[in-house]
């Protein structure tokens, strides 16, 4: 008899995380567009920042609820603060790096936790279609993104280190366009 109970609890969670992946954690929102991946790049952007959106988003021609790209982009984004957060890391510990820069990406450290934080909401909001605040707080995480590119880059110069932060502040757009899709301005 416990083995089933445990056999019953092990397939519901299973039964779970499979449903979590396979809906990126969001539920349907009432009001909310469907349009494939590909669909939903082309209105969100254009040049380069298209060519990151088919990569985060892939390849599926399938109409999804536009929250899911939300959420997928906005995960992409935190995954790639959390390894700038590592590499600004080493510099502020590295006793070579020159002052400037290490002041610079302690700036980095606080602006990265900052957007994290604000990604994270960003989840929460879509897991309860609670969409009206995802245009701001995509927006201001890009903005603490770009205050780290800017810090870095008059005393760091054009660095593997700074194409990292600018990859985080383009991935923070990716979500924050992405987002545009699911609450557009209304003028009336």
């Amino acid at each position: 008899m416990e083995k089933d109970a445990i056999f019953a609890a092990l397939s519901l969670s299973v039964t779970a995380a499979v449903l979590l992946l396979l809906t990126g954690g969001v539920d349907a929102c009432d009001g909310a567009p469907s349009m494939s991946a590909a669909d939903a790049c082309q209105q969100a952007t254009a040049g380069p920042l298209y060519q990151l959106c088919a990569n985060t988003l892939g390849p599926s021609g399938d109409a999804q609820e536009v929250t899911g790209f939300v959420a997928a982009a906005a995960r992409a984004a935190s995954q790639l603060y959390v390894a700038t957060k590592d590499a600004v890391g080493k510099v502020v510990a590295d006793p070579a790096a020159a002052e400037d820069l290490k002041a610079a990406c302690r700036t980095c450290l606080d602006r990265h936790d900052q957007a994290e934080s604000l990604l994270a909401g960003v989840l929460d909001h879509l897991r309860g279609c609670a969409l009206a605040d995802l245009r701001t707080d995509c927006a201001t995480a890009a903005a603490a993104i770009d205050e780290c590119a800017t810090a870095v880059l008059p005393v760091g110069g054009h660095t593997p280190l700074y194409s990292l932060i600018l990859l985080g502040r383009d991935r923070s757009v990716l979500a924050l366009r992405l987002a545009i899709l699911l609450v557009p301005n209304k003028i009336n």
